[in-house]
């Protein structure tokens, strides 16, 4: 086999793509290849910068709906899309420093941000790109740059693709999302045990927590309730459930003590980010998702294959919650099945399945 050097491009906005490009630079390490992970916004300017680490969260947090907007109509080849494309080309043209210094044989993307300044240093520095798909649904944005191949989470994740590229059927891959290596391995639970829920609305803390917390906790389950990096959402869940036996609340985590967790709960309720999908099916945690959480667009999509995988289901309201978890602490069978389902859907050998197959490229 080859051994290419890669560089590894993505954007920290919340933590899912990071996370993925770390995941693939640890595999590619661990088979002797250079991977070196660049965070696109640390070659942008300020201004630019702010808008997509602080304003970001802001908007998904405080007017979702905003953000729903831009995401569906930035699918389709009209303003939207041409706007903000042609913001990413003009703001991350700093990059060629990364790839001056690293002389990769591929550029790897697991952040569309990047992708239409790739376009005029491919020619120029003669690489390969490489997109890997960090949600369900492949949005117009992963389609930028003349990409040579694409790694997808799951074959309805292909389908789509082929339907926007006809031709880039052989040049693409189902390996589902890369994860930490610390999420592999399904967890061994006690069903029969008093229902455990570990709850998160991702690492910005959005979302009504504590109203979800209350419905969980009023099912008679216990509940360990992650705020993130949201210090006011900890703060006021900490004043309202600080002495309830049932309830416990945490801030930031590691990545090893959120697979932990995710290894001994019975039910995660959360928002279905792409890579918290993939860490869940495979530590096999059946997962409801609540939909007050989750950032329209990208993330509906998420929720969907959980649903039709049987590996969890979508709740929309605190009854919903509420009686959903009532039910399954009457059917721990249930449950068990939606952990089986859930593994059964599990690509947990994502990042090593991507350097092996750059490395046949």
């Amino acid at each position: 086999m080859k051994s290419p050097r890669l560089l590894i491009l993505s954007a920290s906005t919340g933590n899912g793509h990071m996370s993925a490009a770390n995941a693939i630079a640890a595999d590619a390490e661990s088979q002797g290849l250079f991977a070196q992970v660049v965070d696109v916004l640390d070659f942008s300017p300020k201004g630019f910068r702010s808008w997509y680490r602080g304003g970001y969260e802001k908007l998904v947090r405080d007017r979702p709906e905003v953000w729903g907007h831009l995401y569906r109509s930035s699918d389709r080849p009209l303003f939207n899309y041409g706007f903000q494309t042609g913001l990413d080309w003009w703001f991350t043209r700093r990059i060629e420093q990364a790839i001056q210094e690293s002389k990769p044989d591929w550029v790897v993307c697991t952040h569309s941000l990047p992708q239409p300044r790739l376009v005029p240093l491919r020619r120029e520095y003669g690489f390969k790109i490489a997109i890997v798909v960090t949600d369900l649904y492949v949005h117009r944005m992963w389609l930028r740059g003349r990409p040579d191949y694409f790694f997808v989470p799951q074959e309805w994740s292909r389908e789509v693709l082929i339907r926007r590229l006809p031709k880039i059927g052989r040049h693409s891959l189902v390996t589902g999302i890369p994860i930490h290596p610390v999420f592999r391995g399904v967890g061994e639970r006690d069903w029969n045990a008093d229902l455990s829920v570990l709850m998160s609305s991702g690492g910005i803390g959005g979302g009504p927590l504590v109203g979800a917390v209350k419905a969980v906790r009023d099912a008679g389950a216990k509940v360990a309730v992650i705020a993130g990096r949201n210090e006011a959402a900890r703060l006021e869940l900490e004043t309202e459930f600080g002495a309830d036996p049932l309830v416990e609340v945490l801030g930031h985590v590691t990545q090893q003590e959120m697979a932990d967790r995710m290894r001994s709960a019975h039910l995660l309720v959360g928002k279905s980010g792409g890579l918290t999908t993939f860490e869940a099916l495979a530590v096999g945690v059946p997962f409801a998702v609540y939909m007050p959480f989750l950032i329209p667009g990208q993330e509906e999509g998420n929720a969907q294959f959980i649903r039709d995988a049987v590996a969890g289901d979508i709740l929309r309201s605190e009854d919903e919650l509420r009686t959903f978890v009532q039910k399954m602490s009457g059917d721990r069978g249930k449950l068990e099945q939606m952990s089986k389902a859930a593994v059964a859907h599990a690509h947990p050998e994502a990042a090593r399945e991507i350097v092996e197959k750059l490395r046949q490229l």
